[in-house]
């Protein structure tokens, strides 16, 4: 072989050699090529790995081969630690999804993966929630015993029932289903080698499917929310009552029952902040400038709920008790009959009433069960005696207010109880006259019952206003006092302490006045006589 040839060989054969093996690179490239798993279905089920690691907050082991560093976390970098805020956490992760939006193959040996993430978002939570939080609110102080359970000293809200609140309500709307959404769309970038597919852009993958918390602080979050649901409070006055089915009061506090000849010392308890705020701005009637008759007691009773007064002065020669009584609720001003249901042929002396009643203040009523057929008699809301022609009615309202029929107003018994109906009526008193009405003087000349011209001790119910009441009974009594007075007496003095409203009740032996359970009043003949009904004013603070 000559020398060239030689020299050609030496040249030729590495060139052949790289030609071969660009060859077979080639050829194992299109076999890998060939070989290769569809890129589509790799993203799909490594993307769901990696979303089930999202809500796990762990990549799991096996993902670790596919090129994922063992320290690397699906978790947020600032994770939750209040209660809400692992609320909303959980809210956003628990309704997470996603999509593969197509594939494109590149080259052969790389891929690309579009997804689509939706996630919650926070955004309008708190609408609304402020409504709620009061609407609730207002369902809580309905159901409250006392102030105190619902109510700091400074009169807000204790800051444990707004809490509460506010949290029950976020896991409400949480629950409800209906949430706002975002998305996110980011690229998967795949490359094939050493017979799989890899994810080359991690730190991107990992930051989209990440995106639904990116820049979140949601323990701050809850914070906002709570914020904007509680910002405006309404401050509820609390309402005190007394169950309209309650056969008595709530056990007034027997250490407020004061007993004075001193009216000094009955004013200065009248300024009193808890006075003041049961009197608000009414206009008292009693004042130390009332001339009473000398050496008799002031009997007093306070407490958040009633504020009741009673003293004796002279009215028609006679001795006037007059009771002053203020009340925080209309509940507060009560009828009881005797075996607690119409027509029941008990009865019992004002004392006794008092005493089973738990009242503060008690009066004789209207007799209902004596042997006559007089006026209308509701009872409980129902109309149990219809007989509107005999005398005037008294209605006690739900709100303690006083109205009248005259009559021959109502002609029957269907008018009378859309009356009732229509003006929320728990019961009446049936005997009258009517004495004063909207200021009005109301005392007629003649009345079929009562023998109002002659000289009795007379009894008579009145309102100087709002929940604001004032009872008088005139009786007579030795030495000094022996007189009896007539109906016109009666009305002249309700109507010169300012009385809006006035109503008779039956007099003679049934004119009681008992304070706590005393009877405090001079009664006709010296002693009580068993009556069927009475009107008394509880205490609406439930007993503890």
């Amino acid at each position: 072989m000559g020398k060239s040839k030689k020299i050609l060989l030496i040249v030729l054969i590495p060139v052949l050699l790289a030609a071969m093996l660009t060859a077979a690179y080639f050829i194992k490239q299109r076999m890998n090529i060939a070989n290769a798993p569809d890129p589509g279905e790799f993203a799909e089920l490594y993307t769901g790995e990696i979303f089930e690691a999202v809500k796990n907050g762990e990549l799991p082991e096996e993902l670790f081969e596919k090129g994922i560093s063992d320290n690397v976390t699906m978790q947020i970098e600032k994770m939750p630690e209040s209660e809400e805020g692992k609320l909303l956490y959980d809210y956003c992760l628990s309704d997470i999804s996603f999509i593969l939006d197509g594939g494109t193959l590149q080259d052969g040996l790389n891929a690309q993966q579009k997804i689509i993430l939706s996630y919650p978002t926070l955004e309008g939570l708190s609408d609304g929630m402020n409504g709620e939080i009061n609407e609730k609110l207002s369902q809580i102080v309905a159901e409250a015993k006392t102030p105190d359970e619902i109510y700091t000293e400074d009169n807000n809200f204790r800051p444990e029932i707004v809490e509460n609140l506010y949290t029950e309500l976020l896991k409400s709307r949480l629950n409800e289903g209906q949430k706002q959404k975002k998305s996110t769309e980011f690229t998967i970038l795949l490359k094939y080698g050493k017979g799989e597919w890899k994810i080359e852009n991690w730190d991107e993958v990992r930051a989209g499917f990440l995106s639904w918390a990116d820049g979140v602080d949601f323990d701050a979050e809850a914070e906002n929310i709570k914020a904007e649901a509680t910002a405006e409070l309404t401050c509820i006055p609390f309402r005190y009552s007394i169950d309209e089915t309650a056969l008595r009061a709530p056990s007034p506090d027997q250490s407020k029952f004061y007993v004075t000849e001193d009216a000094v010392e009955i004013e200065a308890m009248l300024q009193s902040d808890e006075a003041k705020k049961l009197i608000g701005d009414r206009e008292l009637l009693f004042s130390s400038d009332i001339e009473r008759i000398p050496g008799t007691p002031i009997h007093f009773y306070l407490d958040e709920t009633i504020l009741a007064i009673s003293w004796q002065q002279v009215e028609a020669k006679a001795v006037g008790t007059y009771s002053e009584v203020i009340v925080a609720d209309g509940s507060q001003i009560r009828r009881r009959i005797a075996g607690d249901q119409y027509e029941n042929f008990e009865h019992k002396t004002t004392s006794d009433f008092a005493a089973d009643c738990n009242a503060v203040l008690t009066l004789g009523g209207d007799f209902y069960h004596h042997d006559r057929n007089c006026g209308i008699v509701v009872y409980n809301r129902e109309i149990y005696r219809f007989d509107p022609d005999t005398c005037d009615t008294c209605y006690i309202t739900t709100d303690g207010d006083m109205l009248f029929s005259y009559r021959g107003q109502f002609t029957t018994q269907e008018e009378a109880q859309a009356f009732v109906d229509e003006n929320d009526i728990l019961f009446s008193l049936a005997f009258g006259p009517v004495l004063i009405d909207d200021g009005k003087d109301m005392c007629p000349d003649t009345y079929q019952w009562g023998e109002i011209n002659d000289h009795y001790a007379r009894s008579a119910l009145g309102m100087l206003g709002d929940k604001h009441y004032l009872a008088l009974n005139i009786n007579c009594q030795q030495p000094g006092y022996y007189y009896l007075a007539t109906l016109r007496d009666a009305a002249d003095a309700m109507l010169r302490a300012g009385c809006v409203k006035a109503y008779a009740l039956d007099g003679g032996q049934t004119a009681t006045t008992v304070f706590n359970t005393e009877l405090i009043n001079p009664v006709q003949f010296g002693w009580e006589k068993p009556i069927s009904d009475v009107i008394y004013f509880g205490t609406a603070v439930s007993e503890k």
